[in-house]
């Protein structure tokens, strides 16, 4: 009975196994397809707000340079990879996806020339991603990307840990510079 049993767990974790690996709440933003294996952590339907993208390194998540806050119809998304997957495959993929709809890249950047305080200003500051919505990683394995087509901007912060990545997507439509 003990070797029945176990091949019973065995097969109930295989079984299972997809199912840990599903979306919280939310979708994919229709200009933006997902990673693949990435799941859905975070989602903030859209609305019309007002967010603050950088447009440099950010070396005080509390000084006004290298930002531009925007208002318009902002989603926001973070994504789940597991296992870690490298932010330059991550990075590779979203920007091959925003040049084919058309989107310029504004601004990119890479660990420490992102600036000591990047990842403060999108992930905790409540200026970019609501509160509470990003598992954020702070380290210096991140990448952020900033696109703009026309009234349309996009902001990636893409990061890896030990066990998994992170991407943060926020996608501005219809925007307007506050």
């Amino acid at each position: 009975m003990g070797k029945l049993s176990y091949v019973l767990a065995v097969a109930f974790c295989a079984v299972s196994s997809p199912l840990l690996a599903q979306d919280s709440d939310g979708e994919d933003h229709p200009l933006l397809p997902r990673y693949p294996q990435s799941v859905i952590d975070g989602y903030r339907a859209p609305s019309l707000d007002e967010v603050v993208i950088p447009t440099g390194p950010i070396a005080n998540a509390e000084a006004q340079t290298n930002r531009v806050t925007l208002e318009g119809r902002v989603t926001h998304i973070d994504y789940r990879v597991k296992p870690a997957t490298a932010p330059l495959q991550i990075e590779r993929y979203y920007e091959d996806l925003l040049k084919k709809a058309g989107f310029s890249i504004t601004y990119s950047c890479v660990g420490p020339a992102c600036g000591r305080d990047m990842g403060a200003l999108i992930l905790n500051s409540g200026k970019v991603a609501p509160a509470g919505l990003a598992d954020g990683l702070f380290n210096d394995r991140i990448r952020v990307v900033v696109a703009r087509r026309g009234d349309s901007w996009a902001l990636l912060h893409i990061a890896e840990g030990p066990d998994r990545s992170q991407i943060l997507q926020t996608v501005v439509e219809g925007a307007s510079a506050r």
